[in-house]
């Protein structure tokens, strides 16, 4: 027979005492532990599995091997002893070698969707310049923000990266953004650096919507609504943006050093 251990209902966890007493309801989650073939016997029809931590077994003992490994890589990155990509990939292959992952679990921990859509939208990117259709949308914004001075362009390509994250990635908006940016930032002459910066950051203020796989991570777990995040993200992703076009222009001026 399975055992219960532990059931999530109406919000918060329930006494294990009293679970034999419980009479589940549509939603409960339950934590179950037996052998397989119990498992398998139980109705698929009023229980759907969620997870499966059979084939998980902490390396507890490998703990303070990974900590060092990635400790060591932040130093060599920080201190530019190394690129920052190399030492994290050097970082990577160390937990390999000392058997804190094993390759299959290495492999299976990449978002090789992710990988895909990143190599997409870099060549779109590419594209866009190689094209002029970044040169023809920079000067679409110029003409229309242009006069307002160049802080008000660099907010508005942050609030157009904050919009584009929300359906998409926020490698992937800041992608899109990025050669547009950078093309009226010379047009108007200012430091293509700071929007680089200022389109970098506001592509991480993804709050508005649960769609950013960060907050799907929790939207499920959570049991939370889609307006949920709309109504504390809306006002966190305003302040956010607010300090941020305050703070890029004081450590990257706007205007291109002569």
């Amino acid at each position: 027979m399975a055992d219960t251990f532990a059931i999530h209902a109406a919000g918060e966890a329930q006494n294990v005492d009293n679970l034999s007493r419980w009479r589940t309801k549509p939603s409960d989650v339950l934590l179950l532990q037996g052998c397989q073939a119990d498992i398998d016997r139980l109705d698929t029809h009023s229980l759907m599995p969620l997870d499966d931590v059979s084939a998980h077994h902490p390396r507890t003992s490998k703990g303070w091997i990974a900590t060092a490994i990635f400790l060591i890589a932040i130093v060599l990155g920080a201190t530019r002893i190394f690129p920052l990509p190399i030492a994290f990939l050097a970082g990577a292959v160390a937990m390999i070698v000392t058997r804190c992952l094993s390759e299959e679990e290495a492999y299976a921990a990449i978002d090789w969707r992710l990988m895909v859509l990143i190599g997409s939208m870099m060549a779109f990117g590419v594209a866009m310049e190689q094209t002029g259709a970044a040169h023809w949308l920079a000067g679409h914004v110029i003409t229309i923000i242009g006069p307002l001075g160049g802080y008000a362009v660099m907010c508005a390509f942050g609030l157009l990266t904050i919009v584009s994250t929300q359906p998409m990635s926020n490698q992937a908006a800041a992608l899109v953004v990025l050669p547009i940016a950078i093309e009226a930032s010379r047009q108007l002459g200012l430091d293509p650096r700071t929007m680089v910066i200022a389109v970098t950051l506001a592509a991480s203020l993804s709050f508005l919507t649960p769609l950013e796989p960060a907050c799907l991570l929790v939207y499920g777990p959570g049991r939370y609504r889609f307006f949920d995040f709309v109504r504390v993200g809306l006002p966190l992703t305003v302040i956010t943006h607010a300090i941020t076009m305050q703070i890029v222009p004081l450590v990257w001026p706007l205007m291109a050093a002569n």
